[in-house]
């Protein structure tokens, strides 16, 4: 009995002790730390560097150093910039306690004719393929994503402006504003499948992914009309407020905000209902829309403002200057790139501190800029040289 009890005893003490290990192993944290340089070795500053599992970012100083405590188990570390490419993201486990990364500044590494007056651009990247919306010549251009080169034009409506493109059934959709019609483009065959009659004076178009729906804003009838992507057909009509140019759709919470050039505001519509739910004043001339980190950028044209909307109401407005005509949202640097058509420029703004970290030249009177999020390019469709400017 006595021996029972003594191996009894021995077998709690090692099992609390593994207990006690185990919790000792799991508590356990380490520091890291390192310095962002170019090429050169010249310190970045401002670099955002990120970790996986929940862990905040940090940035570096003036001095490119930047240093993170209390980490556990393996953890992703990566370096991100507006305007920069950096090193591939390391994974650490506590082995490494210094850990650098090194960039390249991006650059116009290309441009590319286009037909006289482009307007939009949409990227098919698993067809390999791009669109440039042609206003003067009443055409798409298809181009190679790997090579720039034009592969063929495609007849749409008078005037086409802006484009979506619907990945679930491999369908373009061109909004052509002076004929008041939608044209729907086989992307596998690049054959136009139909026109479709909307309101007038169309313009901006976005896609809701999740109840398959293009929303198209009719700029002369303060209307948005809806169209079914499954059958291309027009299933219903909304009134907003006054020349509706922008619009983006929050998939997260469901929701679809329309900017409103004409009388300065950002109506919300419900995207189950497709009810108006609320309308938000901002700055003067609203046009272009986009939504990062649960936060709805809307540019005030005449202010050369963006204001910055967050459960349905302005939490802020910062200045960003005149000129600037279209912007966009790019996640994987927590980014906003803006087209300035007086300064022929891109300009990359920091979205966590509101402030311009470059600004790169492009061509003549840039009007829209789209993100190649497979291949980190950046492209710029100016208006004034019909080109299309490649940053890479």
């Amino acid at each position: 009995m006595n021996d029972f009890f003594t191996y009894l005893i021995i077998g709690i003490g090692i099992v609390a002790a593994m207990i006690a290990g185990l919790f000792y192993i799991q508590s356990l944290t380490y520091n890291v730390s390192g310095y962002v340089r170019d090429f050169e070795g010249n310190p970045i500053g401002n670099v955002m560097i990120s970790f996986d599992n929940g862990y905040a970012s940090v940035y570096t100083n003036s001095n490119g150093y930047w240093s993170k405590n209390g980490l556990k188990g393996d953890v992703k570390i990566d370096a991100k910039k507006a305007g920069w490419r950096f090193t591939p993201a390391i994974n650490v486990n506590g082995n490494d306690q210094n850990v650098n990364f090194y960039g390249i500044q991006e650059k116009v590494n290309g441009v590319f004719d286009t037909g006289n007056k482009p307007r939009d651009l949409i990227l098919d990247p698993k067809g390999e393929k791009g669109y440039v919306s042609v206003s003067s010549q009443n055409v798409v251009d298809v181009f190679d994503l790997s090579t720039y080169n034009i592969l063929e034009q495609i007849n749409v409506g008078i005037d086409p402006w802006k484009m979506v493109f619907d990945p679930q059934n491999s369908m373009v959709y061109v909004a052509n504003f002076g004929d008041n019609t939608v044209t729907v483009i086989n992307a596998r065959t690049n054959k136009v499948v139909t026109n479709i009659k909307v309101g007038n004076e169309p313009l901006g178009m976005a896609l809701d992914p999740k109840t398959n729906r293009i929303y198209v804003a009719n700029n002369l009838d303060n209307t948005l009309t809806i169209i079914d992507a499954s059958t291309n057909k027009v299933i219903g009509t909304i009134n907003v407020g006054k020349s509706p140019y922008g619009i983006a759709v929050d998939e997260n919470n469901n929701l679809i905000y329309v900017t409103n050039s004409g009388d300065n505001t950002v109506s919300v519509i419900n995207g189950s209902t497709n009810m108006v739910i609320n309308t938000i004043k901002v700055g003067n001339t609203p046009s272009s829309i986009c939504i990062g980190n649960g936060i709805v950028y809307v540019l005030n044209e005449s202010d050369g403002s963006i204001s910055m909307i967050k459960n349905s109401a302005v939490i802020g407005t910062f200045n960003v200057g005149t000129g600037i005509n279209s912007m966009t949202y790019d996640p994987a640097v927590d980014a906003i790139y803006l087209t300035n058509s007086k300064t022929d420029s891109l300009i990359f703004l920091n979205a966590q501190t509101e402030s311009v970290v470059r600004t790169l030249s492009v061509g003549h009177e840039p009007c829209a800029v789209k993100v190649n999020r497979n291949s980190d390019e950046i492209y710029v469709v100016n208006y004034g040289s019909g080109t299309v400017s490649v940053i890479k």
